[in-house]
């Protein structure tokens, strides 16, 4: 009876041995590749907003990275897909009292209730990408649908411009030159 018991405790731990070996094979023969490093020779590289893709050492494609791009990394497939991770920098953020402050100027503006009227709703508040500091950007959406995108100086309380906008939220941005 001891050695029907034994014999039965080896085959399972065998059976399950086999088992997780023949899973981790075919896992590994299955998993995706997309997003293993490159090994065929491609390097990018990152400089004045612009990558550079070389292969082998050579210049391939240059692309513009996007805002605030602080490094890449390049991955290829096996369907010969290329692939780029950037690491972008963080928006900047307007901050709940500087936010506070530029709702309680866009609701005291007499321009606003002149080109949009009293009737909207603030959707949303933030700031461009290139400026931490500068002015805030207020989305309102009107009480027609109509979308309007706000610029306020909080330092000189005031709003700046009023333009239609296609969409009612906040696309960061940056201003040049």
């Amino acid at each position: 009876m001891i050695g029907f018991v034994e014999n039965r405790r080896l085959l399972l731990l065998t059976t399950l041995l086999a088992s997780a070996l023949i899973a981790a094979a075919l896992f590994t023969a299955i998993a995706p590749t997309a997003a293993a490093p490159t090994s065929r020779g491609f390097k990018a590289i990152l400089k004045d907003g612009v990558v550079e893709l070389y292969q082998d050492g050579e210049l391939v494609k240059t692309i513009k990275a996007p805002e605030g791009a602080k490094s890449v990394e390049v991955f290829t497939s096996e369907a010969g897909g290329i692939y780029f991770k950037f690491k972008v920098e963080a928006p900047p953020s307007l901050g709940k009292g500087s936010e506070e402050k530029a709702i309680e100027i866009v609701r005291n503006s007499p321009r606003v209730k002149e080109v949009i009227g009293s009737d909207y709703e603030i959707v949303g508040v933030g700031l461009e990408l290139s400026s931490s500091g500068g002015p805030a950007i207020v989305m309102v959406k009107a009480s027609d649908g109509t979308c309007y995108r706000l610029t306020v100086d909080l330092d000189q309380g005031a709003v700046e411009s009023i333009e239609k906008a296609e969409v009612c939220r906040i696309e960061l941005s940056s201003r040049t030159g």
